[in-house]
């Protein structure tokens, strides 16, 4: 039998160190969002999680490290609810349907919590050259899945106005500095406020010849 595949407790040590590691980034996500990554330390990373440094060092090296993977679970969930968001969609939608679609649920899995939305748009903003390269990578990634869903859901003849990676990071950017002073503001308005703002943004950069 495999490390991985030992019970303790009933349970088996992989199911046992991924409850472990979600421990960790919902706490590094709360206490980030809360405080901002800069005044956090590790122990503090720690102490939210009831857990160890010895068991943090079993799952990341630096607390960089778990911002990243906190970054990634954050875009990767909301990844998740756009995908199934553009799944229930009629053959032919039109693209102002499509688009508030996707961002609505983009911006509702990373706006269902402020603190989520904070590490997403705030607190991963300026940290390090590494971090920078990642959110790049993040960006390009983005667009690259718009490049792909572009055509099955806005027509057969629809097409990114102007340069492709350009474009994309100009959505990128107005969403980013949206969403930042969505999380400044008091009262904080509905994120469908947010919506409404960047769908013409959005449908005036789809050309449909």
């Amino acid at each position: 039998m495999t490390i991985e595949g030992r019970q303790y407790g009933g349970r088996a040590v992989v199911e046992r160190k991924a409850e472990r590691r979600q421990r960790f980034l919902d706490a590094a996500i709360q206490i980030f969002g809360e405080r901002g990554y800069a005044n956090c330390s590790l122990a503090d990373v720690c102490a939210a999680a009831g857990l160890s440094k010895r068991q943090f060092y079993e799952e990341f090296q630096t607390r960089e490290d778990i911002l990243v993977a906190a970054y990634d679970r954050i875009q990767e969930e909301a990844g998740a609810a756009l995908a199934t968001a553009l799944a229930e969609l009629g053959p032919d939608p039109d693209p102002t349907t499509t688009v508030t679609t996707a961002l609505s649920a983009y911006l509702g899995s990373v706006g269902s919590d402020p603190h989520r939305a904070k590490v997403a748009f705030v607190e991963v903003v300026g940290v390090s050259e590494r971090m920078e390269q990642h959110r790049r990578a993040r960006r390009h990634n983005w667009v690259t899945i718009i490049r792909a869903a572009l055509q099955p859901l806005a027509g057969p003849n629809a097409r990114i106005r102007g340069n492709p990676e350009l474009a994309g990071s100009a959505l990128i950017g107005a969403i980013n500095g949206l969403a930042h002073e969505w999380l400044l503001s008091d009262p904080r308005p509905p994120v469908s406020d947010l919506v409404e703002l960047l769908v013409p943004i959005s449908v005036s950069l789809i050309v449909r010849d």
